[in-house]
């Protein structure tokens, strides 16, 4: 509980200082106004009974006045001020949440157990839609609700001890029935966490462009329908549960509550009736006791929130603590060639082996290969070869289960991993444009990267990857948006049309390695033409690799690697690997023979 507690206030004192001075100066504020407020009327009422003396009932009707205007206008100052000041924090958190979610390994967001505690990690800084911080907010309210109770004790003291034991035991009943609900409200969030991960994602799919063709063209509607209703069900019986244990805690606390004011008026109006208390003392007492009980409650709840959402606490610790491993090791610069050559890379792939979490069968296993600088590989192979995973290693989203990828002799895992990203380019087969403009979706993270001449630079991108006619039709050009989703001027790209700004992408990168993972497959056959002919210029003096399903292109690079199963079946040239009549062979004559007439 307070390990949370100590976590917000660390980090938001880091990212706003002053939230945390305001929402103390709002407690402090918030809790001596009541107190002013019981007392006065306690004068002002004697005065009218008895004493009579005007001087004295202006001044007491002066100060209740003012203390109300000013006290008014504070707290309506410092909650907007608190309210601001949160924002920011709330923002920060907001960035700092995302942050980590970007610099996680790439592994893990294809991994459930570590999205599940992601989600969880949420509920602990968002106290599951009731607003950030409920923590850090409760804590500082328990700290305000102090100087009530100074107050209340003070002017309490005077009447029977019993009475105000009883109103206390009162209270931690209460508190105690409703943590005990509360605790199994936390188990149920935690299961609901999971489910409504997946609800949320059923729900996306009528919501989603890519997915609207499918459902309509298959039919789908009825099926899909009936999941999301099965999981909203399910949802549904999570938050029956609650209501139906909150609505006792509920009743319970109506019943103490009728008690509690039964005996205080029983006992405080037989006490105006004995003499003992004036109609003054009467109204002070009655109204302390309600803000006595009311505060008694308001921390007893901030408590149990502390305590609720502490729970959550060691979901958000795990998760912050999930290490990038990508980012660990040695961090050591990009090594040098032999020749000297600054960028100049051999990729040696050294008895590699991978296998995906929870699977018990491996995607790569014992890969052996040397591609040299400059050099242009083809990789081959029918579908589930392991084509993408050895791209998925080269690129380092995944490390290998076994054996060592070499870059220039060291190995990349030892190698600072931004370092090493900043030489691949890749187009992957399931490239993704943002719905930004055309401009940034080339730039990405390199917006300046050639500084007055960069949209010049993007253009030429543009043209080489076979978008210049449509770049032409584009009427804010590089400042049109990709999409529709903000912009009502943007413009859907085709297939074809995505796949070329995604290899303007990796063109405008200039990185010394590029990797084309079926960077045809959206193409018509002029535009890939194009693509072969201009092949050679694009790749210019960079290592490339190659994925096509289409063993055409095979026959523009140096070397063919043929994968099978998880391994290198056939590595050669392409007349090498014809002559020996094996598994290429075979795969090129099965296509090449719908070109022949």
């Amino acid at each position: 509980m307070f390990k949370g507690f100590a976590f917000l206030l660390k980090y938001t004192w880091k990212f706003n200082k002053m939230y945390v001075v305001y929402i103390l100066l709002f407690q402090l504020v918030t809790a001596s106004v009541p107190l002013i407020t019981i007392v006065l009327p306690k004068y002002i009422l004697d005065e009218l009974t008895n004493g009579r003396r005007i001087p004295y009932l202006a001044l007491y009707i002066g100060l209740l006045i003012g203390v109300n205007l000013i006290g008014g206008i504070l707290i309506t100052f410092l909650r907007g001020r608190c309210f601001t000041s949160k924002g920011t924090v709330f923002k920060n958190f907001q960035l700092f949440m995302a942050e980590k979610l970007a610099d996680c390994d790439f592994e893990q967001l294809e991994n459930p157990e570590f999205l599940n505690i992601k989600e969880k990690a949420e509920q602990f800084l968002y106290a599951n839609g009731q607003g950030f911080g409920v923590v850090l907010d409760s804590a500082i309210n328990i700290i305000g609700k102090l100087f009530v109770f100074a107050g209340l004790v003070a002017i309490l003291s005077t009447m029977n001890i019993w009475i105000v034991l009883l109103f206390i035991v009162l209270v931690l009943l209460n508190a105690l029935v409703e943590s005990k609900i509360r605790e199994n409200y936390v188990k149920w969030d935690m299961e609901k966490a999971v489910i409504e991960r997946k609800t949320g994602y059923l729900n996306g799919l009528t919501e989603e462009f890519q997915t609207g063709k499918e459902i309509r063209l298959y039919n789908y509607k009825d099926i899909l329908l009936r999941k999301i209703a099965s999981h909203l069900t399910i949802s549904d019986n999570f938050y029956k549960k609650q209501t139906h244990a909150y609505n006792k805690f509920y009743y319970f606390a109506g019943f103490t509550a009728f008690l509690r004011e039964g005996v205080s008026y029983g006992y405080l109006a037989w006490d105006v009736i004995c003499g003992s208390c004036s109609i003054g003392d009467f109204t002070m007492f009655l109204t302390a006791i309600s803000q006595f009980s009311s505060a008694m409650t308001d921390v007893m709840q901030s408590i149990l929130n502390m305590r609720q959402f502490g729970l959550y606490y060691k979901e958000l610790e795990q998760y912050l603590n999930i290490p990038a491993k990508m980012q660990q090791g040695k961090r050591l610069p990009l090594p040098r060639h032999k020749s000297g050559e600054a960028q100049a890379y051999t990729i040696r792939f050294s008895h590699v082996s991978f296998r995906y979490a929870g699977q018990s069968q491996y995607a790569l296993q014992d890969v052996n290969l040397t591609i040299h600088s400059g050099e242009k590989l083809s990789i081959v192979g029918e579908n589930g070869a392991g084509k993408t995973t050895f791209v998925k290693l080269l690129t380092r989203l995944y490390d290998p289960t076994s054996g060592t990828i070499y870059l220039n002799d060291v190995d990349i895992r030892d190698i600072d991993y931004m370092q090493y990203q900043s030489i691949l380019s890749a187009v992957f087969q399931d490239f993704t444009l943002f719905s930004f403009t055309l401009r940034e979706n080339i730039t990405l993270g390199n917006p300046d990267l050639y500084g007055d001449q960069t949209d010049e630079v993007i253009k030429k991108c543009l043209i080489q990857s076979g978008f210049k006619n449509k770049l032409a039709q584009l009427d804010l050009g590089l400042d049109t948006h990709i999409y529709r989703d903000f912009e009502t001027d943007g413009f859907e790209p085709s297939g074809g049309e995505g796949q070329k700004i995604a290899l303007a992408r990796a063109l405008y990168k200039n990185a010394p390695i590029v990797i084309l993972d079926e960077p045809n497959a959206a193409l018509d056959p002029r535009a890939e033409y194009e693509m072969y002919q201009n092949f050679n210029m694009l790749v210019q003096g960079k290592t490339a690799i190659y994925i096509s399903h289409r063993l055409s292109s095979a026959k523009f690079c140096d070397k063919i690697a043929v994968f099978q199963s998880g391994t290198i079946a056939e590595y050669g040239t392409h007349n090498d690997l014809i002559q020996q009549g094996g598994i290429y062979a075979e795969l090129f004559s099965m296509q090449a023979q719908y070109y022949i007439s």
